[in-house]
């Protein structure tokens, strides 16, 4: 009877390890197939950590639809399936409006004169940008996100974005931006104040968020000052990407200045995040290498803290024929970018994160801080929070999350400083 056990045991695990590579580990062939029973026992490990937690998100599940289909039918102040990317007419956003906002049917009327009293009216924005290991998500899941920004005062912007296989990191960039871009012209209209706009993401939402806001910053720089020379800025194969991409993308126009940037639970280094999955197990399942290009130099095209460190190491060349305007030009080039980077940046991250450990955030943040850009930018690490809580303690429902009031606080404080919590 043991025997049987062990080999049923042992069937089942293969089974399950063999059934994930064939559905995640891209085009499939035998030969991917894990045979190293510490993979595979890996790969169990994820796979039941994960029924488990969507277990406990059963009431969030049932909250979800009570509130998209029962309490939001037919309302107003909830708006589906806006169009906002004319190149990829299949990606949507819904815009949740709070009570109180007060619209205006003339799109364009923020850009004309305006009383103050139409000024004050005005409620802070927030356009969300979803994690989902840049394969998975969409606005519905995050319905609930929206009704817990919506219940706090803000106008909320919520899109899908071309997610893998449909869209690699530059799509999804493309769309972020777009949608960035769209809520900017149009958030007047929904009672929403283009001047008080903030983005928000959690995990690869959050890597997304960060790399179209730097990436957009810096095609912004003349390169002047970027280097001692003109060559200057050969010497860095990540700048030199960013900045053809410039000369690529040149129709698609720049993002308004965003007041605010909450980055949650982010990836903001590939290349170690890779390593990480490795050890977990998982990074032939996660479709992160294939979005990002599958190569050392791809991975670091798309971290935003190696493109900082970049960005440090070439405007700072000194040259020593010329020391002083060396120096001279890395402070202008300080001043440029932080007038082109949002205003304030708070990133987010629990120290029980077992899916992108904390080091991520941290590491980003203190980069912000050697580029001198980190006096509009805090860190705040949360005890005992991990990898999901940063949405599903936002999201409401039947059972109350440890996490949600000190989230909430610091939201709050970040938008509006004094607004009373809900």
């Amino acid at each position: 009877m043991l025997p049987l056990l062990l080999v049923i045991s042992v069937v089942f695990t293969y089974s399950i390890a063999w059934l994930l590579y064939w559905s995640r580990a891209g085009p499939f062939s035998f030969s991917k197939l894990p045979l190293d029973p510490r993979r595979v026992w890996k790969l169990n490990k994820v796979v039941f950590s994960v029924i488990v937690g969507d277990l406990d998100l059963i009431p969030v599940g049932l909250a979800l639809v009570r509130y998209r289909y029962f309490t939001m039918r037919g309302s107003n102040d909830f708006i589906t399936d806006v169009h906002y990317n004319p190149r990829r007419p299949n990606n949507k956003m819904d815009i949740y409006i709070p009570e109180g906002a007060v619209r205006s049917s003339d799109v364009k009327a923020y850009q004309g004169d305006m009383d103050s009293d139409d000024n004050a009216a005005l409620k802070p924005v927030v356009v969300f940008i979803y994690g989902g290991a840049w394969s998975a998500g969409s606005r519905w899941t995050y319905t609930l996100i929206g009704a817990r920004l919506r219940s706090m005062g803000y106008v909320v912007f919520l899109p899908d974005y071309s997610i893998h296989p449909q869209g690699h990191i530059r799509e999804m960039e493309q769309d972020v931006k777009m949608a960035i871009q769209w809520t900017h012209n149009n958030c007047r209209s929904y009672g929403g104040d283009p001047q008080q706009l903030y983005l928000m993401g959690h995990s690869a939402g959050a890597q997304l968020c960060a790399l179209t806001v730097l990436n957009d910053s810096i095609r912004r720089i003349p390169t002047s000052l970027l280097g001692s020379s003109p060559a200057a800025i050969t010497t860095s194969p990540i700048l030199t990407s960013i900045l053809t991409e410039r000369k690529d993308d040149r129709h698609s126009g720049v993002l308004p200045r965003i007041r605010g940037m909450i980055l949650c639970s982010g990836v903001y280094d590939i290349g170690e995040h890779y390593k990480h999955e490795s050890m977990r197990g998982v990074e032939e399942i996660s479709a992160m290498a294939r979005v990002m290009g599958s190569s050392e130099l791809t991975f670091r095209q798309h971290s935003p803290t190696i493109i900082l460190q970049e960005l440090l190491q070439v405007s700072t060349g000194i040259d020593p024929k010329y020391p002083t305007e060396s120096q001279t030009r890395h402070q202008h080039l300080l001043r440029h970018l932080k007038s082109l980077m949002p205003i304030e940046t708070i990133v987010i991250h629990g120290d029980k994160d077992l899916t992108v450990p904390w080091k991520s955030s941290s590491e980003f943040y203190m980069e912000l801080k050697t580029l001198q850009l980190g006096a509009g930018a805090r860190l705040r690490m949360m005890t005992g929070m991990g990898h999901a809580e940063p949405v599903v303690a936002l999201m409401p429902s039947f059972l109350n999350n440890p996490f949600k009031k000190p989230l909430l606080s610091e939201i709050s404080q970040f938008i509006d400083g004094n607004r009373t919590l809900q």
